[in-house]
């Protein structure tokens, strides 16, 4: 199983809970907290609008669940 890019955050965390952590880390570049603001959003409309790598929250994330 891995994490798509047209997942929602929502139900990442809810699926995977470990990728919690993954996403905090990413607050501080977004100005925001992800979690907080976009649990409703898919994982690639978030990192358009915060301009975050794609391949490399995708990597951090299955890598967390992998683990």
């Amino acid at each position: 199983m891995s994490i798509e890019k047209d997942m929602i955050l929502l139900d990442i965390v809810e699926k995977y809970p470990e990728t919690e952590d993954v996403f905090h880390m990413y607050d501080e570049r977004a100005g925001v907290c992800i979690m907080c603001s976009h649990l409703f959003d898919s994982l690639e409309s978030v990192t358009e609008k915060y301009g975050i790598e794609l391949d490399e929250i995708l990597n951090k994330l299955n890598r967390a669940i992998n683990s």
